[in-house]
């Protein structure tokens, strides 16, 4: 019985004994007594190798390269309580030993102990140089897929994804390690690197398993975010998974649905009317889109007749009325006639100088005819003014705002103004904009 023990303890070995000499990344130069005991284990006595290797210990207790070796042997002999063991002490002396580490962050990992493989794994990268390209993209490998399993989507995480990258090439990368890398990428609003991470995936199988399903939904959710409509439909099909399609066929539409909305308050209706077409050429029968869609027609129609019929009343009014004015300015903004409206601006707040929807009208009349530092300042003098705004006005003004500042190319205060209306419908059309702006 003792003899087949040694047997198949001796197999273990042999069978791991390629990886160990010539294949691991994480080994450094082996001592001679580590490469004795290997020889005895291929000559079928790993006991004694063991016996080797706790003898050198014993004499020399405070080794960390005899206690990680001894440590990494008794692993291959499925003594991983003792392998732990030596290499926390390993730790405890030198913090610093990359290999211990990482064997450490390995053997947690696949007790399912992810918080404490994840620990590891980051220590592990704080000692590890650069330079040593294949070594950093193994534990920054790992470090991803916990990250996307803990659901850590933090810019910390983000960097590992950046950092990965750019020791590989996307077709080289493994599938688990791209799928997490992706799904990272897409909840940091990244979609371009997500969706090509996905593409690679998604290229080398047929397989529908759930993993690959999923990939085809970050790829297909990336492709709306892009407006990549072709994209949209080159994978979607082999999304089976029930809740990942109702998730996307749900969601995608209401995007677009949100850009028509955002653009339809800003008069850009030709922009709105082709978002909101977009959602319906995703869902068919999404409602409200096509209800919107009615609204933004009927919005586009000539009102020249209108401001003909209101401007006679404003001569003929013996008592002016700010709302008249109020009026004729919606009116001129629809016409895309921003000059006049401004004026009427003007006449209808020296009549009644508390209407905050007359304040906005104008500073999109100076966004539209590219006064922009006079739309800051009209913007900014709303938002002192009125500082009880419903939320949807207050979250239009400050996208225009952050258009505004976009445009002049002062990305920080147009990030400080989309984050500021980052809510609501309005969140899609602000993480659109934000993604121009955020690497500036």
């Amino acid at each position: 019985m003792k003899n087949n023990l040694l047997f198949i303890k001796f197999l273990i070995l042999n069978s791991l004994l390629f990886l160990i000499l010539f294949n691991s990344n994480f080994l450094q130069a082996q001592p001679e007594v580590y490469t004795k005991a290997i020889q005895m284990a291929q000559n079928g006595n790993p006991q004694d190798g063991l016996n080797l290797l706790k003898t050198e210990l014993n004499a020399d207790s405070e080794n960390t390269e005899l206690l990680y070796y001894t440590g990494y042997y008794l692993e291959q002999l499925r003594n991983i309580p003792k392998a732990v063991e030596l290499y926390k002490k390993a730790l405890r002396i030198d913090q610093s030993n990359l290999e211990a580490n990482y064997r450490l962050g390995l053997l947690y990992e696949k007790k399912d102990s992810i918080q404490q493989a994840f620990d590891f794994y980051k220590k592990a990268l704080l000692h590890v140089s650069n330079s040593e390209k294949k070594q950093k993209k193994e534990i920054l490998g790992r470090v991803i897929v916990l990250s996307d399993k803990t659901k850590k989507n933090d810019k910390t995480t983000l960097n590992y994804v950046n950092q990965y990258l750019k020791y590989s090439t996307i077709n080289t990368i493994p599938s688990p390690v791209a799928l997490s890398a992706a799904t990272i990428l897409f909840q940091n609003l990244e979609y371009e690197k997500a969706q090509q991470l996905t593409k690679s995936i998604l290229e080398k199988t047929n397989s529908d398993a759930y993993p690959i399903q999923k990939a085809a939904f970050i790829h297909t959710s990336c492709a709306f975010r892009l407006q990549d409509l072709g994209a949209m439909k080159t994978y979607y099909g082999r999304i089976k998974n029930k809740k990942l399609k109702t998730e996307l066929e749900n969601t995608a539409p209401k995007y677009y649905y949100n850009l028509g909305y955002v653009y339809f308050f800003l008069y850009d209706f030709d922009k709105s009317l082709r978002y909101l077409q977009t959602a319906l050429v995703i869902k068919p029968d999404y409602v409200p889109a096509q209800i919107f869609i009615n609204q933004v027609e009927a919005r586009q129609a000539d009102k020249s007749d209108m401001i003909r019929f209101l401007r006679k009343k404003v001569e003929l009014s013996k008592q002016k009325n700010a709302a008249y004015y109020a009026d004729l300015t919606r009116l001129y903004v629809h016409e895309e006639r921003y000059n006049e409206a401004i004026k009427m601006v003007d006449s209808c707040l020296r009549l009644e100088p508390n209407r905050h929807d007359v304040y906005f009208l104008k500073a999109l009349s100076n966004y539209k005819t590219v006064r922009d530092k006079q739309g800051i300042i009209v913007l900014k003098k709303l938002l002192n003014k009125f500082t009880r705004l419903k939320e949807e006005d207050r979250l239009k003004c400050y996208f225009l705002l952050g258009l505004i500042y976009k445009r002049t190319q002062n990305y920080r205060e147009a990030k400080k103004a989309f984050l500021q209306a980052q809510k609501g419908i309005f969140k899609d059309a602000v993480n659109w904009e934000l993604k121009s702006v955020t690497s500036k």
